[in-house]
């Protein structure tokens, strides 16, 4: 069995990520033929006049180096070159210390969000990734992005102050120009991070998010980043090329990014990426390098696996090149194996606790999770809590009792569990309507949107998607996970009890059940103790939601939230009538969690419920990329667990809890 969950918060501008590649330098756009080329993401940049930025080229010299954009990386592959096609011009200024970038886009129609919403998702856009430091060991990245009118900066930027663009209509798209002031000196040979992105609505409702450099989530991971190198006029330049030794491989699908460094010129590297074959290449000045696949956590679709370290090769690049290399094949590092026969909570003693640490800390070691909240239910109650690591793994202060972690969507069954409170009092009644208590301005072009109640919304069968304001289905009709449906209801409790929501779950859940350490959105008490997200084992600082959101915002710890699911499992709060149904799978559907062929699960009412070989659970997960989260409670042995960590790979971690405390190995699929 295997559970997934990838629900990401509203505020975030969404992006998963793959290798980077890079790009080998020519004087012509490359061909396809080659697909290693083709698919690479490296650029040459030479010294440039002065350019005035105002969306024209006319002042650019026309026998650059064209490097295409063409990596469709979420969303619709384009239907053509009409519907979308797009290349850029690189080159840098000593002068004014700036790196100039020309863009030109065809593309056959323009979608802006008349809404006047800045989201990603809904109209043409444009983005900027820039690493200035490009530092092995990772540095940050700042995005400048453009979505309708609204120009916004995420990671390491605060605002545009060091960036300018200007855009120009042409008959067939657009041209744009971008100048990046740096703070770093510009040096010839010393290369520097930089990705683009387009993003092509089109009238038809078809979206992609297409960019330079391979995969998405680039502040988040700087290695995805593609890389510029600044280089003096008439450099020589040999191409390196090889193939990596996949044969004792497995998954054979693992991807593979190795370092390329020049000896003695650490500010020159770049990563490389192998194909499905093991073949790579790239063209760089000539001299010594060294080549390596460094020892790190690598993903695939639906696992992470651990390199072992292994020796670097060395070699001289000349102008006619060099003789293909060939790189040893990489080993793996074999996977924690400490999952008993039978779930340790059947028999829970000192022993069996001691062997929840031993289990956490070698999963925190292998999988690079830094910051772990555990605590296991036994018998109705709190029998073991503790904290492992540390919450931010720059500064390295250690997670305690009073580290916050994002619940991501745990957040919905708490706010479910109020919506409850108000039916069972006849505030709202779950099957009316929501557009009668507070209409969807948004979706009103979908008249199908007033048959929405809020039994919809909690069973997700609310026809909207994961986020979007668009209807993708007759609300009732089938099952699709909304945290857009979430937020729609959220303001309809609010208008119905003329109250802000945090106010309503003050009153509602909070004061009533004694809970504590939950708070949905920024506040100076929780910049104290809230953890720092993580991917590649680095801080995201994507920060803290600024309102509360009911499908994603809260941030809690093991020991305050178990609190919470116990109040469930003792049934409190709400009648006996409305438990039953909140815990009954209301909606079975291929996208399941847990995948287990033998027994149904599926959503009750804003909670997950399945059932097991020992009985039934009730359970949500949460994802907002950085961090990863579980709980599960087991109705008739009244025992489980909770768990948050602050990593990406934190799945890995919260998906055989379940084993270790419960199931035993024997049902681990």
């Amino acid at each position: 069995m295997k559970i997934t969950f990838d629900f990401f918060r509203l505020s975030r501008p969404f992006a998963l990520c793959l290798p980077c590649l890079l790009l080998l330098p020519s004087c012509q756009e490359q061909k396809a033929e080659n697909p290693i080329l083709a698919q690479s993401a490296i650029a040459r940049a030479l010294p440039l006049d002065k350019i005035t930025i105002d969306g024209s080229l006319d002042d650019w010299p026309q026998d650059m180096v064209r490097y295409p954009i063409q990596n469709t990386e979420l969303g619709d592959k384009p239907k053509g070159r009409n519907d979308f096609e797009g290349h850029f011009y690189v080159g840098y200024g000593l002068e004014e210390n700036a790196i100039y970038v020309a863009m030109e886009i065809t593309d056959e129609s323009t979608v802006i969000d008349t809404n006047g919403s800045s989201n990603w998702d809904s109209q043409d856009g444009l983005e900027l990734y820039v690493n200035e430091l490009h530092l092995p060991s990772g540095s940050p990245v700042s995005q400048y992005s453009e979505y309708g009118a609204d120009r916004l900066a995420f990671g390491g930027a605060d605002d545009w102050k060091n960036i300018e663009m200007e855009k120009r209509a042409t008959d067939k798209g657009m041209t744009v120009e971008w100048r990046i002031d740096l703070d770093q000196k510009i040096q010839v040979g010393r290369a520097l991070g930089m990705d683009l992105v387009v993003i092509d609505k089109d009238g038809d409702d078809s979206f992609s998010w297409i960019s330079w450099g391979r995969g998405t989530q680039k502040v988040a991971n700087p290695d995805r980043c593609g890389t510029i190198l600044p280089l003096a006029p008439g450099t020589d330049v040999g191409t390196v090329y090889g193939k990596v030794d996949r044969s004792g491989l497995k998954p054979k699908s693992i991807p593979l990014t190795m370092r390329l460094g020049q000896v003695g010129n650490p500010k020159l590297w770049v990563q490389l990426y192998a194909d499905s074959l093991g073949n790579f290449s790239a063209s760089l000045p000539l001299g010594d390098y060294r080549i390596d696949l460094p020892s790190k956590l690598i993903s695939t679709e639906d696992a992470f696996y651990r390199i072992a370290p292994g020796e670097p090769l060395t070699f001289t690049l000349v102008k006619d090149g060099t003789p293909p290399l060939t790189i040893p094949a990489p080993e793996l590092m074999p996977k924690p194996d400490l999952i008993p026969e039978k779930g340790l909570l059947h028999d829970f003693g000192e022993t069996q606790k001691n062997q929840v640490d031993e289990f956490v800390q070698a999963y925190q070691e292998y999988y690079d999770i830094p910051g772990v909240s555990l605590a296991v239910i036994e018998d109705g109650k709190v029998a073991y809590h503790k904290t492992y690591g540390v919450k931010n793994t720059s500064t390295k202060e250690p997670v305690t009792e009073k580290t916050l972690f994002e619940a991501a969507s745990i957040t919905k069954p708490v706010f479910a569990f109020v919506v409850l409170r108000m039916a069972d009092r006849g505030l709202i009644d779950l099957d009316r309507p929501l557009h009668e208590y507070l209409p969807f301005d948004e979706l009103e072009r979908y008249p199908e949107y007033k048959k929405m109640t809020a039994r919809h919304v909690l069973i997700h069968r609310s026809g909207l998607p994961n986020w979007g304001r668009e209807l993708k289905n007759t609300p009732g009709e089938k099952y699709g996970y909304s945290g857009e449906g979430f937020e729609y209801l959220k303001r309809v409790v609010s208008k119905i009890m003329d109250r802000d929501i945090e106010q309503i779950l003050d009153e509602e859940l909070m004061v009533p059940f004694g809970l504590y350490h939950m708070e949905f959105s920024d506040s100076e008490a929780l910049r104290k103790v809230v953890s720092a997200g993580h991917m590649g084992y680095r801080p995201t600082n994507w920060g803290i939601p600024q309102e509360a959101g009911m499908a994603f915002s809260m941030h809690t710890e093991a020991k305050a939230f178990s609190k919470y699911a116990l109040t469930l499992l003792e049934e409190k709060g709400l009648k006996a009538i409305t438990y039953r149904d909140f815990m009954t799978i209301h909606t079975e559907s291929d996208s399941v969690y847990w995948n287990d062929p033998n027994n149904r699960e599926g959503p009750g009412l804003g909670i997950f419920v399945r059932e097991s070989d020992y009985g039934d659970t009730f359970y949500h997960g949460g994802s907002n990329g950085d961090f990863k989260c579980l709980f599960e409670i087991y109705r008739k042995l009244k025992m489980g667990y909770v768990v948050f960590t602050n990593s990406e790979t934190g799945s890995e971690l919260t998906n055989d809890l379940v084993y270790l405390l419960v199931e035993g190995k024997k049902k681990k699929r």
